[in-house]
């Protein structure tokens, strides 16, 4: 489809993907059923549903190992009885997540003389197969707007750059870091906006305290995810009061961050949380990330994806649940051979917690475009990820051009 397409059509195209997912899942199940039956297997029962009737979803206990997951897809179930819905308990869906995008500086040069598409276009496929599809938001997008003179560092991104986002799939985005106001509230509007128009959900900053902090909703084979984003990296000026533009502050900012994480918990099957914290250029999370990551897993969060130091940090289970303490940079022009290694993290998220999670590395090239890697690059970025991970009690387990993650 047109990623410029209205987002009508966008989601309609998403959604008829996963309904037919779920039909050929559904369909699986029976014909797994009706040859254990005819085997003399002990199926007690199977439920046969007309062609036209809805598909019911998958158990959480009846999706196929990790090790047969495969980055970015529906997990296929093993069981006959699969396309069984078990009651009271939500679908396991896919995730995608990535770190932090920019579309200003090289990235813009790329998109002035390729388009809009091309800083994602080597990633698209994989990203998009997820059922959601996560990254945070590092530069406004908007060609209006007034620089803020107090930054040494400032980031307005091409518009364009939405075409990128969209064919991409991307489902959820933090806005909540500190370059959201880089061209003030009138660039903020105009990134709302178009991200409105092109169907993709955002959080963490809005026009104002309540606009930033309402979770971002989306809705997978009946399962209900919240997306809450937070930064800890705090410009004067840039937190949203009741009457101001901004973003939602996390940075001592401990009970409001835990009490909407619980609210959310409350109302929806799956909360995923965002920060944009931590020390640039660091390895090793520091222990404020530490601490507030647990903190916002304890309040109910179901993962925490972090960002903001421009390198990869060490993903850590913790409850069954999964932290990515900095996910690197993913669409950012850079300096060093270090910040441009990035990875791409698909998990399966399910009702008992987080798993299936797969490590797939990307590098940035000088236009801050990823692509994904082999051999020694991979190597280089694996065996760093599993180095740090160790520290936080995390197996990273690297099978030639990718790695799986366990507690």
């Amino acid at each position: 489809m047109d990623p410029s397409a209205p987002a009508t059509g966008r989601i309609a195209a998403r959604e008829a993907r996963h309904r037919a997912a779920r039909r050929q899942q559904a369909t699986a199940a029976i014909i797994g059923a009706i040859v254990l039956l005819a085997a003399g297997g002990a199926v007690a029962a199977v439920v046969l549903r007309p062609a036209s009737a809805s598909p019911p979803m998958l158990r959480a206990d009846a999706l196929a190992p990790a090790s047969a997951f495969v980055p970015g897809t529906r997990a296929i179930a093993s069981s006959a009885v699969a396309g069984i819905a078990e009651a009271g308990r939500p679908a396991t869906i896919t995730v995608s997540a990535v770190g932090d995008m920019i579309f200003d500086r090289q990235v813009k040069t790329l998109i002035s003389t390729a388009g809009g598409a091309a800083p994602l276009s080597a990633v698209a496929a994989h990203l998009r197969a997820a059922d959601v599809t996560i990254g945070n938001l590092e530069s406004p997008l908007s060609t209006g707007g007034v620089k803020n003179a107090a930054k040494d560092v400032t980031f307005r991104g091409d518009p364009r750059g939405v075409q990128g986002l969209a064919a991409s799939g991307f489902d959820l985005l933090s806005m909540a870091n500190n370059h959201v106001l880089d061209y003030g509230p009138d660039a903020l509007a105009d990134t709302v906006a178009t991200l409105d128009a092109h169907g993709i959900a955002h959080t963490g900053a809005g026009a104002n305290r309540d606009a930033a902090w309402k979770p971002a909703v989306v809705k997978r084979d009946g399962a209900t995810v919240a997306y809450l984003a937070f930064s800890q990296i705090l410009p004067p000026g840039f937190v949203a009061t009741a009457s101001k533009a901004g973003l939602a502050q996390g940075r001592n900012n401990a009970d409001a961050v835990t009490a909407a994480i619980r609210s959310a918990k409350k109302r929806y099957d799956y909360v995923i949380v965002s920060f944009h914290w931590g020390v640039e250029y660091q390895d090793d999370a520091n222990a404020a990330q530490v601490r507030d990551a647990h903190a916002a897993i304890d309040a109910g969060a179901d993962m925490v994806l972090a960002h903001h130091p421009h390198v990869i940090q060490a993903v850590e289970y913790y409850k069954n649940r999964l932290i990515a303490y900095s996910l690197g940079d993913f669409v950012f022009d850079h300096y060093s051979r270090k910040t441009g290694e990035a990875f791409v993290l698909d998990a399966q998220l399910g009702p008992d917690g987080v798993a299936g999670v797969k490590v797939t590395p990307v590098y940035l090239n000088r236009y801050g475009k990823p692509s994904f890697v082999t051999g020694k690059d991979a190597s280089a970025i694996l065996g760093r990820l599993k180095s740090i991970s160790a520290k936080r009690g995390t197996l990273v387990s690297i099978d030639a051009s990718s790695a799986t993650v366990t507690p």
